[in-house]
């Protein structure tokens, strides 16, 4: 009976040792999906940021090339809302008196 009692017990170590070593096995699977699919989303995550950021590197490209192009002009507004703009760009008029134009007759954008 010793006999027997003393190979069950030698029998019952080795399968904790197996649960102990799958369940570490289970563990560090399950740490590296995790580690995987957060690097999936950061990837994700700076793929929409450079595309985000190409687009506002085009669009101030854009801003910067429609500030190059306006005319240089001078807007003189009042309380009342009497507004009157005033072209700088002195090459483009013949006269001076040119220059001074109600603000119905010019549009600005």
């Amino acid at each position: 009976m010793r006999k027997a009692r003393a190979t069950t017990a030698e029998s019952r170590r080795p399968f904790v040792w197996r649960m102990a070593a799958g369940l570490a096995m289970a563990a560090c699977l399950a740490v590296v999906v995790q580690v995987t699919v957060m690097e999936q989303a950061q990837r994700r995550r700076y793929a929409v940021l450079r595309a985000e950021h190409e687009k506002l590197q085009a669009d101030l490209q854009a801003v910067k090339k429609s500030a190059e192009d306006v005319e240089p002009v001078v807007v003189l507004e009042n309380d009342s809302g009497t507004r009157v703009i005033v072209s700088l760009d002195r090459d483009r008029d013949e006269n001076r008196d040119a220059a001074i134009q109600p603000a119905a007759l010019r549009t600005y954008d």
